[in-house]
């Protein structure tokens, strides 16, 4: 082979090598005014295009966005207008902050799927200015006159009529506790039992019907969560998606599944719950019947319930025992 036709063929190898672009995606990001007064609240706006068929993803502003505070949070796909196979993707938060001075948004991470293929691509960083309303100058145009005598008890005396009414207070919740202690606790419901009866209560409310899709997932994650942590005896009830996800692969005897779909439901309701974003109908419907197969597929068998019956009379047995030595 001569030295032409190997450069050919090494060349031609390079090029193959070299991964090309999946698909286009174009990324924009602004707000509507770039210098606002403490406590306005403005919008800043982030517009994707990639093509109609793409799973765009982008991280949710939940609570705050840098020095800012997110007040709501919108999205929606346009097709109207865009160039046949395309789309566009808009995220529209609504921001304020109480604090002056010269703040940058920092560059947010977008991605979009497309089968097997993904790009990842950042948004330009916004400078956003906030000002203050008033200089600090101003000065009073009335005379301000001296105190008058204060005609009522002196402060300290009020202070302490507030010690000895929180004490008063205290000592009545104390009283009442231990009066109505000896009636006993209301008898508990074992975790199957309970959480079918917690989701046939959610559904009587008609949450989905009525477009409530933050009280619905909410209620949803709290049962799925308490029906977990009472059957599988783990502490997930109050976890953060982080904890949740260390928690939930240290479980003992739940399906590798409903591990990870666990942790899966807490992270694509979180904006539903706190940034007032809205899920498709078919994936609501998909995460209602999740909750019924989750306990019919880890629900007690009858050895189980036998075992714990046992373990509990024998548990009797012994405290029975106990105060009869006494």
């Amino acid at each position: 082979m001569s030295r032409f036709s190997t450069f050919f063929v090494v060349l031609f190898a390079f090029v193959g090598a070299v991964p090309a672009l999946a698909f286009d995606v174009t990324v924009k990001a602004n707000v509507d005014n770039a210098q606002v007064f403490v406590g306005d609240m403005f919008n800043y706006e982030i517009q994707v295009t990639a093509p109609e068929n793409a799973i765009v993803d982008l991280p949710s502003f939940v609570g705050n966005l840098g020095s800012f505070e997110v007040k709501e949070m919108k999205n929606e796909k346009v097709t109207e207008g865009m160039p046949k196979g395309s789309a566009k993707f808009v995220w529209l938060a609504t921001l304020n902050t109480f604090v002056s001075g010269d703040f940058l948004i920092a560059p947010q991470q977008v991605s979009a799927v497309v089968g097997s293929d993904t790009v990842k691509t950042n948004t330009d960083p916004v400078a956003v200015k906030v000002s203050m309303r008033t200089t600090g100058e101003e000065t009073d145009i009335l005379e301000v006159d001296d105190p008058l005598d204060d005609p009522r008890l002196p402060q300290w005396l009020y202070i302490v009529l507030i010690i000895v009414g929180v004490a008063l207070l205290v000592f009545l919740g104390w009283f009442l506790h231990k009066k109505f202690a000896k009636a006993g606790a209301v008898p508990q419901l074992p975790p199957y039992e309970e959480a079918v009866l917690a989701l046939k209560e959610l559904r009587q409310k008609n949450y989905l019907a009525e477009g409530n899709q933050g009280d619905y997932f909410m209620a949803l994650g709290f049962i799925a969560r308490r029906y977990i942590e009472r059957r599988f005896e783990v502490d997930i009830l109050d976890a953060t998606v982080a904890e949740l996800k260390q928690r939930m692969a240290h479980v003992t005897g739940l399906p590798q599944a409903y591990k990870e779909s666990v942790v899966t439901l807490a992270v694509e309701t979180e904006p539903v719950k706190f940034a007032k974003m809205k899920l498709e109908g078919e994936r609501c419907r998909f995460w209602d019947e999740w909750a019924d197969r989750l306990l019919e597929d880890t629900k007690p068998t009858p050895e189980e319930e036998q075992a714990k019956k046992d373990a509990l009379k024998a548990a009797l047995q012994d405290v029975k025992a106990d105060r009869k030595k006494k």
